[in-house]
């Protein structure tokens, strides 16, 4: 029998040990992720180039190896205002720290410099099961009108085996049902402006680099330049100059607010302080004057504060 293309499921939990398989299991690590893709195995050869009389492929020697999978989360509340969404132990694994206000909320995901976490992950396709050890991701927040707001996560981690395995039945109840960006679900503002707004992204700029040498097999998570990039209905002038914020230095700095949803328990925060603002570009949409511009998302003096996920 084929392996059947659609028959995915994913299971997560974050390592005591970085690399030590922290066994995900059906019953409390089962993740709902969407447009998931993974490459099995990538490895990183040397070239052999010996001096011979005849030219041809003299071949390669592997000196290590490591997997990837890239997939989507819905950007959803967790299903109570201080609850831990279905998704944070992944947010954790995308060098973020996790902190809850206790029965108020919210949850609050925010970059982290050091002390990052490391994750198992069992990827179940059809029949076969693909182990990731050691994993780390960077993650990107995707928000577009008319659409579901989605964040993309890109991982690497240690190849930790494929084998033929039953799939098991995962619980998926942590989950909320995901909302559409539009009027009624999603408000946004950008240095003080509450603007109709089309698109956004908001990219946390992991740097991830493997590492295979005498004594260390790793993922290493070694710096972080997080950026973005929204497109706006045009204003005017005299409603939003946003030429005098994008030409003025030493830089305007100025918040970006995104909340999603509107019920207590199904509410997504997004917030940044220190956002500087460049390259404007026009274009249109349903014959109406857009305004494009990029996102460079500064930490204040203390750090690690750039920017912040919420659950609420």
């Amino acid at each position: 029998m084929p392996i059947k293309a659609k028959k995915k499921i994913l299971f997560v939990k974050n390592e005591t040990t970085y690399g030590v398989d922290a066994v995900p299991v059906a019953a409390t690590d089962a993740k709902l992720v969407h447009n998931f893709s993974c490459t099995p195995l990538e490895g990183v050869y040397e070239e052999r180039d010996p001096a011979l009389p005849f030219f041809g492929n003299m071949g390669q020697v592997k000196v290590g190896e490591f997997m990837r999978m890239e997939y989507e989360i819905e950007a959803t509340g967790a299903g109570g205002v201080a609850t831990v969404p279905g998704f944070g132990v992944q947010l954790r694994g995308c060098a973020l720290a996790e902190v809850i206000t206790p029965t108020v909320g919210p949850v609050t995901y925010s970059p982290i410099t050091s002390g990052e976490e490391s994750e198992t992950k069992y990827f179940y396709w059809d029949g076969l099961l693909h182990k990731m050890l050691g994993a780390m991701a960077t993650a990107e927040l995707r928000i577009s009108n008319g659409k579901r707001a989605m964040i993309h996560t890109a991982w690497m981690g240690l190849y930790g085996g494929i084998t033929d395995v039953a799939m098991p039945v995962p619980v998926l109840t942590a989950f909320q049902k995901a909302l559409g960006v539009n009027k009624a679900n999603t408000t946004f503002s950008i240095h003080g402006f509450t603007g109709v707004l089309t698109a956004l992204t908001l990219t946390q700029g992991n740097n991830l680099v493997y590492r295979n040498a005498p004594n260390v097999e790793k993922i290493n998570f070694t710096g972080r330049k997080s950026k973005g990039s929204l497109t706006i209905e045009l204003p005017t002038i005299a409603v939003k100059d946003f030429f005098a914020i994008i030409r003025a230095e030493p830089p305007t700095l100025g918040a970006l607010t995104v909340t999603h949803g509107t019920a207590a328990g199904n509410k997504f925060i997004v917030n940044a302080a220190n956002v500087r603002l460049l390259q404007p570009k026009y274009s249109e949409a349903d014959d109406i004057a857009m305004l494009s511009m990029d996102m460079d998302i500064q930490p204040s003096a203390t750090g690690n504060d750039e920017w912040s996920f919420a659950t609420q």
